[in-house]
């Protein structure tokens, strides 16, 4: 007698599979599923747009330089690669911006924003990156590797996306207070794509693909899928509470992702692709897996205040990945402490 898994994945196979459909894509959306997809199939599914993406930024490339300088090397050719995607996000863009005018003009906000700014003095000294500007450094991070970034060009993509002016609690602490980025991201690669230096972000994002528990990649999954909500949601939500003139939590949240989170990268994104394919979900996933991942080593040493304060600035749909307390959950210590109390 067949497996029940397996029955069920044949079934969903004869329900899904149509002319033309790429076998990987459907091997993705029937793991995200919870079908019983082969490993093997599920992990290449998952690293093949990794793959062909490092084969384009080759390619484009050209051969790296044994001892050149990596800015040259991706300077030359920058142009090609950041002049995609560029018109994509212009109307993402315009209505984040619209939001974000109304948003710091509102009275009912003027107090906050101003303990925001006194918190973020060097906002105004800042100079933000132009589109290109972005994209360069993200083409440089990806093929060197977030340490050859370093924290002063991460600190300006933020602002960039925030706004002039805008304070961001990120960008301040890279500027003044900078982590280990790239002790916190990379924790050696165990797979290697050809023509990238080994520092390369994306022999990270490929080991992710090829290395995580299933169930951290399915988690993954599920949470790019949320995210794409999310962000749509949210837009919509602070945009019917601007017009009614009555700002509530979904402006707060807004609010509190420019200038502490990293939620506008995550919002540019989701509404970039409010539905996303099979492949573009699969991205999102390693990213985010990624990014979850270096945060909870850079936090694993801190104390349940600091984890609350962080759930409290991160968008809800995140909490699981980043293993961030629930409201519900106690205090780790406090649950002991209420046990003791209620002893006759």
């Amino acid at each position: 007698m067949a497996d029940d898994g397996l029955a069920d994945l044949v079934v969903w196979l004869g329900q899904h599979s149509l002319p033309g459909t790429d076998p990987f894509d459907l091997a993705l959306s029937a793991f995200g599923d919870g079908l019983p997809v082969p490993e093997t199939t599920v992990r290449e599914a998952f690293a093949r747009p990794v793959v062909r993406f490092a084969a384009k930024i080759v390619e484009r490339l050209g051969p790296a330089p044994e001892n050149g300088d990596l800015q040259d090397w991706v300077g030359d050719r920058a142009d090609a690669i950041t002049q995609e995607g560029t018109g994509r996000r212009s109307g993402v863009s315009r209505r984040i911006r619209s939001i974000d005018k109304h948003l710091r003009q509102h009275p009912a906000l003027a107090e906050g924003w101003r303990a925001a700014e006194e918190m973020d003095p060097g906002r105004t000294e800042s100079e933000p990156l132009d589109s290109m500007g972005q994209l360069f450094y993200a083409v440089e991070a990806v093929v060197g590797g977030v340490g050859e970034v370093g924290p002063d060009a991460i600190a300006r993509m933020a602002r960039s996306q925030a706004g002039r002016g805008v304070p961001h609690w990120g960008a301040h602490l890279m500027e003044n207070d900078p982590a280990d980025i790239e002790g916190a991201f990379h924790s050696g690669p165990a797979h290697q794509l050809p023509g990238l230096p080994a520092e390369s972000t994306l022999n990270w994002v490929v080991t992710i693909a090829r290395e995580a528990p299933l169930e951290r990649l399915r988690l993954g999954w599920d949470t790019a899928e949320a995210m794409a909500l999310w962000a749509q949601n949210l837009c919509a939500q602070v945009e019917e509470e601007i017009a009614a003139g009555q700002l509530g939590e979904n402006s707060i949240e807004w609010a509190l992702g420019q200038v502490f989170g990293f939620g506008r990268m995550l919002l540019i994104r989701g509404l970039s692709e409010p539905e996303p394919s099979p492949t573009q979900q699969a991205e999102t996933a390693l990213m985010l897996i990624g990014i979850s991942d270096g945060l909870n080593r850079t936090l694993a040493g801190s104390g349940p205040a600091e984890l609350e304060v962080l759930r409290q600035i991160t968008p809800p749909f995140l909490t699981d990945l980043f293993a961030l307390p629930l409201p519900s959950e106690p205090v780790p210590g406090e649950a002991a402490e209420a046990d003791v109390r209620e002893e006759p």
